[in-house]
């Protein structure tokens, strides 16, 4: 058994993702566990256009509820009693799985700013549980919110990591943004039902502003008749025809909320032009006539995509202009099952003193995540959609679950990226002075805690609470600051190579032992690895065979896991990797050949460690150009008539960014 379990863990480390919902089929049948009852569920806050003074609520019972309520009061110390009573709307559909669903919505006015409320939602007999939500204060006041990327597959069994680390961090956040895909298909209510049973309750407490994704529409061809049901938006989308104001009812709209404008897009209709135009002019509209200090964007297919073969042309022609003639703040995208953040490489000239490129920028950040189990490859980081269309993938990171925190404060909205366990993998910081003038700053420390982290405000105690009452409490140790040394095996790596560089960071002993901890290994701002287990006092790093050409400096962060340590980065060993040699041969040409007779030579290219890239070969013959051609590997070349006499005939490979050019020349007798 312990061999064949070690055989399971091994495969299951090159797991990617597991379709259905788990890794074995569910014990009970789906019916019986999603099956409604008069008992109110999937309990969600959606905003309003004014999110200040009112509120919307949805949520799901069985057929047999016919008078859906919804009871609110002021949040006080005591028992909860209902200051007033407001009736739902319902709309009742049969599931897939074969029963009948009834959702019910109620949106509450006449709501004072700044305010927290108690509420449940029943029929006035059988009650949910008394849940609580603030509303909006007016005009710029300090929030957070979340991120979410797709989650899709195996909600259950992998999501509800995602959504609950979120949550833990950030338990007061007023807002969850999730960028498209929340489930596989669009009207399983099983998927739905995992969706909500991640989530819990706090769906129940924060605002959740949703943008549909490609899912959302699968197999289609219409929306998930869930999403209209179980989610009251703003119909304050675009409306030029009551085609498009149907087509778009719910899934584009935008809400402010303490100083920031959401806009949720749908990016599912490029192919359909009357549609993509006009939605693409109800954004515009938006930006131009926006009250809000900062602006939100978030929608499914990313303007610049992270993953392998990916390009949204249209959306990117149609949308980025926009995004960049308003200078929106954050567009948080999905899809590609990856993470990326980057910016137009534009927006890295003229910046501010002190402000350098490789960790600054101005203008709008690009950020794709995503929050389930479900990979996709992504394109090496010299050469990919950001690289191809102007952009600057600054990180990326594939085959981890993430999430994002995000924190709104005077002058600042701040962005962290943390893995489901518990390491920050990207973070930057957006400023913004009074005038409007911005800078995007790349971070590299975790913030200890953000307006969303306590009931009550900003930060966390600095003291801890007395252990026994009336005891005075004591400052906390300073922690020990923990700095790895880094080095490499050598400083030189060639592209393509069998023997790639090897980096190790050690750690050294504390008080005779090995801090516990990971490591997180970058170059700039980009992470090569994260989550590097420490062994020995050692974590190590094999570069990648495909790094491309140049010269990276590494740097090593100790993440501590126990409690004690602080989080040291090592100062950067440098690695140049320089291009792969390439050796050039023909063949199908003697030494001494017929006059007039044409000959077809075979060219062959190859590239120690790795398949020769395409690139172009140039054939002369006593220096003239006679043939150009694009060569992967092999490729076959007629030779003009030579008269007689002798000949030099010399082929030459152009090479690439990352593979050196080469020659070969040979002479050739021609007789009659």
């Amino acid at each position: 058994m312990a061999g064949g379990l070690a055989l399971s863990l091994a495969a299951g480390a090159g797991l990617v993702w597991a379709a259905g919902g788990g890794l074995a089929p569910p014990a009970v049948d789906p019916k019986v566990v999603h099956a409604p009852l008069v008992v109110p569920d999937r309990i969600v806050l959606t905003p309003t256009t004014d999110p200040a003074t009112s509120q919307s609520v949805s949520w799901r019972t069985s057929a047999a509820v016919t008078t859906p309520k919804v009871q609110l009061t002021l949040a006080g110390t005591g028992v909860a009693k209902p200051s007033s009573t407001v009736d739902a709307t319902s709309t009742t559909f049969t599931a897939d799985l074969g029963y009948d669903v009834r959702q019910h919505s109620a949106t509450l006015t006449g709501l004072q700013p700044g305010t927290t409320y108690l509420y449940r939602v029943g029929d006035g007999e059988t009650w949910s549980e008394w849940l609580e939500f603030e509303t909006a204060r007016t005009g710029n006041a300090p929030f957070s919110f979340i991120v979410q990327g797709d989650a899709q597959n195996d909600i259950k069994s992998y999501v509800s990591r995602t959504f609950r680390a979120a949550y833990e961090a950030r338990p007061y956040a007023k807002a969850v943004l999730h960028a498209g895909d929340l489930i596989d298909t669009d009207d399983s209510d099983a998927e739905w039902g995992e969706w909500f049973g991640a989530a819990g309750w706090s769906n129940g407490s924060m605002n959740v502003i949703a943008a549909a994704g490609n899912h959302e529409y699968y197999p289609g061809p219409e929306l998930a008749e869930h999403w209209g049901a179980q989610f009251e938006y703003p119909r304050n989308g675009p409306e030029t025809t009551s085609r498009i104001a149907q087509l778009y009812s719910e899934n584009v709209y935008y809400t402010d909320y303490q100083g920031v404008r959401f806009i949720a897009l749908n990016s599912n209709f490029p192919g359909d032009p009357e549609a993509f135009a006009a939605q693409t002019a109800w954004l515009e509209e938006a930006l131009k006539n926006n009250p809000s200090k900062w602006t939100v964007v978030t929608f499914h297919h990313p303007v610049f995509s992270v993953s392998s073969g990916r390009n949204n042309a249209a959306i990117r022609d149609a949308w980025l202009p926009l995004f960049e003639k308003y200078d929106v703040d954050l567009v948080a995208q999905g899809h590609d099952h990856a993470y990326g953040r980057g910016n137009l490489v534009a927006n890295e000239s003229g910046l501010p003193a002190g402000a350098s490129a490789d960790r600054s920028n101005k203008g709008p950040v690009y950020m794709v995540s995503v929050a389930g189990p479900k990979y996709y490859v992504i394109d090496p980081v010299g050469d990919n959609n950001w690289t191809q269309n102007g952009a600057h993938l600054r990180t990326s990171l594939a085959n981890t679950q993430l999430y994002q925190l995000v924190d709104v404060t005077d002058g600042e909205m701040h962005v962290e990226s943390w893995n489901v366990s518990g390491q920050m993998v990207d973070a930057f910081t957006i400023a913004k002075g009074a005038d409007g003038t911005k800078l995007v700053t790349t971070d590299t420390t975790p913030r200890a805690s953000g307006p969303g982290s306590t009931r009550g405000g900003i930060g966390r105690p600095g003291l801890p609470e007395p252990a026994v009452p009336g005891e005075k409490p004591t400052e906390p140790e300073t922690p020990t600051k923990v700095v790895p040394v880094v080095r490499a095996t050598t400083s030189q790596q060639r592209y393509g190579t069998t023997a790639p560089v090897r980096v190790s960071a050690t750690i050294a002993p504390v008080a005779g032992a090995v801090p516990p901890g990971t490591v997180t290994f970058r170059t700039g701002s980009r992470v090569l690895a994260t989550g590097v287990r420490v062994t020995d006092g050692t974590a190590a790093l094999t570069l990648p065979r495909d790094l491309a050409v140049g010269s990276y400096a590494i740097t090593a962060q100790f993440v501590p896991t126990g409690t004690g340590f602080e989080t040291g980065t090592s100062t950067a060993t440098t690695v140049r990797v320089v291009k792969a040699s390439s050796t050039v041969t023909i063949s199908g040409l003697p030494a001494k050949v017929k006059a007039k007779a044409r000959r077809t030579l075979a060219i062959r290219v190859a590239v120690p460690g790795i398949a020769a890239p395409a690139a172009t070969v140039t054939v002369r013959v006593d220096g003239r150009v006679v043939a150009t051609r694009t060569v992967t590997g092999t490729v076959s070349i007629k030779l003009p008539k030579l008269r007689p006499g002798k000949h030099k005939v010399t082929v030459d490979y152009a090479g690439t960014a990352n593979v050196a050019a080469s020659r070969v020349v040979k002479k050739v007798v021609s007789r009659r």
